[in-house]
């Protein structure tokens, strides 16, 4: 026989007792331990799981290397598909006669993949991923640039990328959600920011601030 006591108690335990009947005796009642708890698929504001955060920031660092590659291949078929698009570079816009700005459409290539990069470094501070997003997107928007090209640009980055060599090895059905959710964040995004900018232009109008003092004269009148 063996006695396990503490300060106030004492417990005989046969001698002859197993390992897991020791140390189940051994365990304290109080506190009780927690469960054990998967978060590995636990969604977070923006609509993404620790799985396919880790699956994107793995997969950009194989991709970081060939940003400008990346950016400038898709952009160009990208715009060969939609040609209307390259009047955006135009010298002057208004004119289809205008040179084209190379520097303005090269770099658009490259700010598309660091746009994409700093939201894959950023997708755990949601502040900074969201700041991210007002950044970049009210810019094109100002431009009249219609939000849903965005997202089509978007989309085909998103398809250029999973098709590459560089991750056709890598590829999995968790990064292609990852990546799908974060080309729909963008996509949405624009349409939002559109909407507020024509209610905020609405809002704006002379005719608006008009037919707000005539309400509220009227509702002083009545009173």
């Amino acid at each position: 026989m063996s006695v396990i006591s503490d300060k106030k108690n004492s417990l005989i335990v046969p001698s002859n007792a197993s390992l897991v009947e020791r140390k189940h005796v051994d365990l304290p009642v109080y506190p009780k331990p927690l469960p054990e708890r998967d978060i590995s698929f636990k969604i977070d504001e923006n609509g993404f799981t620790c799985v396919e955060k880790a699956a994107l920031r793995n997969a950009w660092r194989l991709i970081e290397p060939f940003q400008r590659r990346f950016g400038k291949d898709n952009f160009y078929n990208f715009l060969t598909t939609h040609q209307d698009l390259i009047h955006n570079f135009r010298l002057d816009p208004r004119s289809s006669d205008s040179p084209i700005n190379l520097s303005k459409l090269h770099g658009h290539a490259l700010a598309m993949m660091k746009l994409l990069a700093r939201l894959v470094q950023t997708l755990d501070i949601n502040l900074q991923f969201r700041l991210a997003l007002d950044e970049n997107l009210p810019a094109h928007l100002r431009r009249g640039i219609d939000p849903s090209y965005m997202k089509m640009l978007a989309t085909a980055l998103k398809r250029y990328i999973l098709e590459s060599s560089v991750i056709q090895n890598h590829n999995s059905s968790t990064l292609t959600s990852a990546l799908t959710q974060l080309v729909s964040i963008i996509g949405d995004f624009a349409v939002v920011e559109e909407a507020r900018k024509r209610a905020m232009s609405t809002a704006l109008r002379p005719s608006a601030f008009a037919d707000m003092q005539s309400n509220t004269k009227e509702s002083l009148i009545e009173k």
